[in-house]
């Protein structure tokens, strides 16, 4: 076959189907009770999401030998890798005991000659080259016919042990430095509360007895104007989307044609204005209306606060602070479509203080805030870079040029 990449000339270029019996799985009928509940590993692509570890010895459900008699399931051996073939594909893991899977699975029984180590790290950094032989309208899909042509240099077993063993060592080092990255993350956001719980509790300015208790109804415009991009062509959109949750900013805004603007797309924005989600679970998706967007149009999945003789910005650090999330969740409402009402979000209280301490405030938050963010971004920046690094250590790997280090 023709060669994906260099590879060692002790190497040899193969393919799944070549080295390994490829077996799909199947679902027991969901309507008979006695095919569920046995001893039966059964494996899902769910049970792999978000699932860091390299063996798997049971899903979130198990079938009876009656469930795996009656399906398309087949009972497979301890050292399987079990891949993904559908929604999404990719996952990997390596059956610790013997398992089954549902047909959402591609799994390989490796023949003499390939460790699952070996096969569990390659299959991760060739996801793509699955992903390029995949097909499928509704989603994308890797039949078996397509899996058994994943090509895969095979290495002698010496050879694959150790690039195994560099391969851990490695990535022990590198989940070392992202675990750290994280936690500094988690500090950061603990400390960006506790800056806007001072700033709106009256702790970074001593507060005093002319604060007095209002409500976000109170301070803002009853009714935003719903008209929506009347006479233009093309109008810049804004929806919950759009915003970044941690930066609180519209980063992701869509030009859309009028011809093609969504029923929800209706309120008129300004700058100045506050969008607060109404929707569970992206309570948290709240930005500020800055001049790029003045004119654009917000979604109705937004609250819009529209400041009345206070300054906006007060009223945009108010709505990010842990009460006002916390109070607002208590407050959803709706089981098909879970949110809060615009009068609960209306009727939220709050301490406001003269308009010369709004100010002053809302420079120290903004003081503190930009240092925070500048940390957020680097560390976000190195997060990014242990992901590239992630497979770059894969792609030596595989192109036979890992060393001890």
């Amino acid at each position: 076959m023709n060669a994906a990449w260099q590879i060692p000339t002790n190497w040899q270029w193969s393919t799944m189907g070549d080295v390994a019996d490829i077996i799909g799985g199947g679902t027991p009928k969901s309507d008979q009770t006695e095919y569920f509940g046995g001893d039966i590993p059964w494996i899902t692509p769910a049970d792999l999401s978000g699932y860091k570890e390299k063996f798997i010895s049971t899903g979130a459900r198990s079938i009876t030998r009656a469930g795996l008699d009656n399906s398309g399931a087949r009972l497979m051996p301890a050292g399987t890798v079990l891949f993904s073939s559908r929604a999404p594909i990719g996952y990997v893991a390596i059956a610790q005991n013997p398992v089954c899977t549902n047909q959402g699975f591609k799994s390989f029984v490796l023949r003499d000659g390939l460790t699952s180590d070996f096969v569990y790290y390659y299959l991760q950094h060739a996801k793509e080259i699955a992903v390029a032989l995949a097909s499928g309208t509704t989603f994308l899909e890797i039949s078996g016919k397509k899996a058994a042509q994943i090509p895969i240099p095979v290495a002698p077993l010496a050879e694959q042990r150790r690039i195994v063993e560099e391969i851990e060592k490695q990535f022990t080092r590198l989940e070392a430095g992202v675990a750290a990255l994280k936690r500094v993350q988690a500090n950061l956001k603990r400390y960006r509360a506790a800056v806007l719980k001072a700033a709106c509790g009256g702790e970074l300015v001593p507060k005093r007895s002319n604060w007095v208790e209002t409500t976000l109804g109170a301070v803002t415009e009853e009714k935003v104007l719903q008209a929506g991009p009347k006479g233009k062509s093309k109008f810049i959109y804004v929806d919950i989307s759009s915003i970044d949750n941690m930066t609180k900013r519209v980063v992701r805004p869509k030009t859309l044609s009028v011809v093609n603007a969504p029923s929800r797309a209706k309120q008129n924005l300004t700058i100045g204005d506050v969008l607060v989600s109404m929707t569970r679970p992206n309570l948290n998706a709240i930005a500020f209306v800055t001049f790029e967007l003045d004119g654009s149009i917000g979604s109705t999945g937004f609250h819009v606060l529209r400041a009345r003789d206070v300054n906006p910005k007060w009223l945009f650090y108010i709505v990010q602070t842990n009460n006002f999330v916390d109070v607002m969740c208590k407050l959803v409402q709706g089981a098909l479509y879970p949110a809060v009402r615009p009068k609960d979000i209306r009727a939220y209280s709050f301490f406001l203080p003269s308009k010369a301490e709004q100010k002053q405030i809302v420079a120290e938050v903004e003081r503190r805030l930009s240092v925070v963010e500048e940390l957020e971004a680097v560390v976000k920046l190195n997060l990014d870079r242990a992901t590239r690094l992630r497979q770059s250590i894969l792609q030596q790997a595989f192109e036979g040029k890992l060393w001890s280090h």
